[in-house]
């Protein structure tokens, strides 16, 4: 894993993050360096360290504020969709390098260690998970994400109108992906998808699930490339690049709104340094 994605300096901080902080629209101005707090932010989303240890393992670093202020503003920016909007404009800023010609659709678990929302039993990985659905472009990187659902759904749950979602948004940051192939491994074989895709003039490149059928399939066999589903490997590489942020692997966190925020500031990182 390329251990570049965690490095950020304070100019890329103040060029690229600090813009999208919103300032107090009343009241004293805050005496706290914005800065800073993202640093810890991104120190937390990196190391994956209990919040009350935030500031053990950072030498050099002695801070004017408590853990509480950190953990208040991350709370605060995530309800304003701060981070949110920091992967819309990456993401619009580096479409030159995105290869929409080829789009990668996939899911992935984490393990949660507390009760909340969006989780869920999971027989496969034995414990309670949170899945997340993440769209990539040829190349691996992240382009869009779907809602938080918990592990004990499969990958239909609800998969059509979170991949409409996903199109859409697509759309609005003016990224088109109309005659493009969609690869996805055989969970995401249903009747239903691949309408959704056509309808969206996406050609879906799906391997065929056996187990959805008692009998062969008469007529026509469905569309397939073997060679253009090989390069579906770029997925597992960009779910590599999120793993390295070990906030990610394990859920802490209670709220959806919170979870999916580290997310966002992932992928965030993700196309900064592409």
């Amino acid at each position: 894993m390329n251990s570049n994605l965690a490095k950020i300096t304070k100019v890329e901080i103040e060029t690229f993050i600090l813009p999208f902080i919103p300032k107090n629209k009343r009241g004293f101005p805050s005496q706290v360096n914005p800065v800073e707090i993202i640093q810890c932010i991104l120190h937390k989303l990196k190391t994956g360290s209990q919040w009350h240890c935030l500031f053990i393992d950072i030498e050099g670093f002695k801070p004017s504020f408590s853990w509480q202020l950190v953990y208040y503003y991350y709370r605060k920016w995530s309800k304003e969709n701060v981070f949110k909007n920091m992967f819309d404009t990456a993401l619009m800023f580096q479409e030159c390098k995105l290869d929409t010609e080829n789009l990668n659709l996939d899911g992935t678990h984490s393990l949660a260690k507390k009760a909340g929302e969006g989780i869920g039993y999971q027989h496969r990985k034995k414990g309670r998970t949170s899945n997340i659905l993440v769209l990539t472009d040829g190349n691996g990187i992240p382009m869009a994400l779907g809602n938080i659902s918990s592990g004990n759904h499969h990958d239909l749950f609800q998969l059509v109108p979170q991949f409409s979602a996903m199109i859409n948004e697509l759309k609005n940051k003016g990224i088109h992906v109309e005659n493009s192939v969609l690869n996805a491994d055989k969970g995401f074989d249903s009747k239903s998808f691949r309408r959704c895709c056509r309808r969206r003039k996406l050609m879906p490149n799906i391997k065929e699930n056996i187990r959805n059928r008692k009998k062969k399939k008469r007529g026509r066999k469905r569309e397939f490339c073997q060679k253009l589903y090989n390069r579906r490997f770029v997925n597992e590489r960009c779910f590599a690049w999120i793993d390295s942020f070990k906030t990610l692997l394990v859920r802490f966190d209670t709220s959806i709104c919170s979870w999916i925020n580290w997310h966002y500031i992932a992928c965030f990182l993700v196309i900064l340094k592409v």
